[in-house]
């Protein structure tokens, strides 16, 4: 098992990627977006992007292909649940 300090390019890292997520949560709810809902619509969305036997099937440079199955995420339709109206997006 690699071990990481607090001090280390994945503790930074690490870091790093926890502020911008914290940024990103504070932003959504000073604009009363509930993120978790918004996430959760999106991982729908690329889950549908697996094939048949449950794997992703990549382009060459490793990039997910959208399969057959896609649907798009409907990030409008989670902000109407959240009481949000068409006037307000």
């Amino acid at each position: 098992m690699a071990e990481a300090s607090a001090h280390s390019a994945l503790g930074h890292l690490a870091h790093e990627l926890a502020d911008v997520v914290y940024v990103a949560y504070g932003t959504a709810l000073v604009h009363g977006i509930d993120l978790d809902e918004v996430i959760a619509e999106i991982h729908r969305a690329n889950m549908t992007k697996l094939g048949p036997d449950g794997r992703p099937t990549l382009r060459a440079d490793g990039k997910v292909l959208k399969g057959p199955h896609y649907q798009a995420p409907d990030i409008p339709a989670v902000l109407r649940r959240q009481g949000w109206t068409d006037a307000a997006e």
